[in-house]
């Protein structure tokens, strides 16, 4: 078997998404990058779905980056930054009634941490691993332990869940190119 290898356009500052689609039934996403370091000594997660509109879209955001050309987002749920991230993060963050429980090592971006914030005030619970840049009022904030965090997840009110490479910071929401996904366990999202 061959391989044919390209990057992508010069508009993505760096290609920072963690993507795998394979035989056009599964799509893996990962918040981990495939090396020793990350796969067995950092705390990450992946998952993996056969949702067919995930799935579909997949291959959409690959062929366009691997021509080299402009990519547009046709689903929501599958985030690509600089494209849609922050809205949809946003949005999954903002429509939390109970809960929300968030992996992030790094989470410094203005627009997210108001979010987040406005949400716990409105009596939210709101629980946050990693790091937050500002103390941010009636949220829940612990540091992990000594292993390495290289997760971006959020799970809100127990069953919409966020896996993917983009971290709740300026950077990552704006210029990356991270990709990750969005999907709802009530409908078999991480089979």
């Amino acid at each position: 078997l061959g391989a044919t290898a390209s990057r992508t356009d010069e508009d993505v500052l760096l290609c920072h998404g963690k993507m795998m689609i394979v035989d056009r039934r599964t799509l893996y996403v990962h918040g981990y990058n495939f090396n020793r370091k990350d796969i067995e000594r950092s705390r990450s997660l992946g998952v993996a779905t056969q949702q067919s509109d995930l799935v579909a879209e997949a291959p959409r955001l690959f062929q366009a980056d691997f021509d080299r050309k402009i990519y547009t987002p046709g689903l929501d749920r599958f985030v690509v930054s600089p494209l849609n991230s922050r809205a949809s993060l946003v949005e999954l963050i903002e429509g939390a009634r109970e809960q929300v429980l968030i992996y992030d090592s790094r989470l410094s971006d203005n627009q997210m941490q108001r979010a987040i914030e406005s949400q716990a005030m409105k009596g939210v619970e709101v629980r946050v691993i990693g790091k937050v840049e500002k103390d941010l009022r009636d949220v829940a904030v612990r540091r992990f332990g000594e292993e390495r965090l290289h997760v971006r997840a959020i799970v809100r009110d127990g069953q919409r869940v966020f896996i993917g490479s983009q971290s709740l910071r300026r950077a990552e929401l704006e210029g990356r190119g991270g990709i990750g996904v969005i999907f709802d366990d009530r409908k078999g999202g991480g089979e």
